[in-house]
């Protein structure tokens, strides 16, 4: 048995669409200013000139009044904010198209679950300690989000920080509503590898 859930690909795709307009948003606020409205200005003389027909003009700059350096803080405040976001949800979405990141894989020994760390290695549940395999919903900051739910016989098993995930111990909850397969067919496939596992008189 291989089976591998990773992050849903059109999820990732919508993350990059919301990007590149934030790039180009804080792009124009930081420098062309051609769809946000510059900071006001007035004209200072820095000099003179003679133009073509021999006159003499005054060479001006453009030079920010007090509201505008207000406002030019203002912009510099909200595009780097935007820059930033835009780029790391960009880096985010191309690095998960390119090298899709496993949240969860089932084999012959057990099933295996991210934790919270870069460096910590996917934490192995194995058949024999897992009850059950189920789909469900749960209350996520006032939205019910569909999870997937492993019950394990001992509470101790369950990872104390799951990497997108909630522990109860004896059950593990993990958010599913960005994976790339819906959480009742995972479960469907889960739940009977579990059941042949129990004991004689088991619950």
């Amino acid at each position: 048995m291989n089976l591998v859930v990773a992050r849903s690909p059109f999820r990732l795709i919508l993350f990059l669409l919301l990007g590149v307009p934030a790039v180009l948003l804080s792009v124009d606020m930081l420098v062309s200013y051609r769809w946000v409205p510059a900071p006001t200005t007035y004209g200072a003389v820095v000099g003179s000139t003679v133009d073509e027909s021999g006159n003499t003009v005054d060479v001006t700059v453009p030079v920010l009044t007090v509201d505008g350096e207000a406002q030019r803080r203002r912009d510099l405040a909200f595009g780097g904010v935007l820059l930033l976001g835009g780029v790391t949800t960009m880096a985010y979405a191309v690095g998960g198209l390119l090298r899709p990141r496993p949240l969860l894989r089932a084999t012959d020994e057990g099933i295996s679950v991210r934790v919270d760390g870069r460096r910590r290695s996917p934490r192995l549940l194995p058949w024999e300690s897992i009850v059950e395999v189920r789909s469900g919903v749960r209350d996520d900051e006032g939205a019910d989000m569909p999870v997937l739910s492993i019950h394990l016989d001992d509470p101790a098993m369950v990872p104390l920080d799951p990497a997108g995930g909630v522990a109860d111990p004896p059950w593990l909850h993990l958010w599913a509503d960005d994976w790339d397969r819906p959480a009742h067919h995972v479960a469907a496939l889960l739940d009977p590898r579990a059941r042949r596992r129990r004991g004689p008189g088991s619950s």
